[in-house]
């Protein structure tokens, strides 16, 4: 019960930083460019946008980083009575919820560097994701300094 919750937690969070990930997108891209702009983007989601992104990028980092190198994340979670069905729903969630972060996370990356004036918010975001976008690398591949 608590893995399942704990998922959910995780998944609503994810939804909360793609969202916000792809609404400050979109207001960077129209901005100077005489398109209709959505709703600005404001101060509550400038200061949510930071604490998810940190929450989000946590969960992953710290997933991989326990992850042996070249194994399927969050995998030690299953009970080893379950069975293939919940071993193959458990793949595709993770590889979903990995897949989302580093496309959101990239996105954020090109834009910021794009259109590095247009919302600092948003480009502070993408650089702050790829640095822990190769940490993760790092961390699941299992490479150390100096090997």
């Amino acid at each position: 019960m608590r893995t399942i919750a704990g998922g959910v937690i995780a998944v609503v969070l994810l939804g909360i930083y793609a969202w916000l990930i792809i609404a400050a997108a979109c207001i960077a891209l129209c901005t100077g460019t005489g398109c209709a702009a959505p709703a600005a983007f404001n101060a509550g989601m400038t200061q949510a946008l930071g604490v998810v992104t940190g929450l989000v990028s946590a969960l992953v980092i710290a997933e991989l980083a326990i992850t042996p190198a070249g194994a399927a994340p969050a995998a030690r979670l299953l009970p080893p009575t379950t069975g293939p069905r919940g071993r193959l729903l458990l793949r595709w969630v993770t590889a979903i919820y990995l897949l989302v972060w580093l496309v959101a996370g990239l996105i954020a990356f090109v834009i910021g560097l794009l259109h590095p004036g247009a919302l600092p918010a948003l480009t502070h975001v993408g650089q702050a994701w790829f640095g822990i976008a190769i940490a993760a690398a790092y961390a699941w591949l299992g490479l150390k300094p100096g090997s």
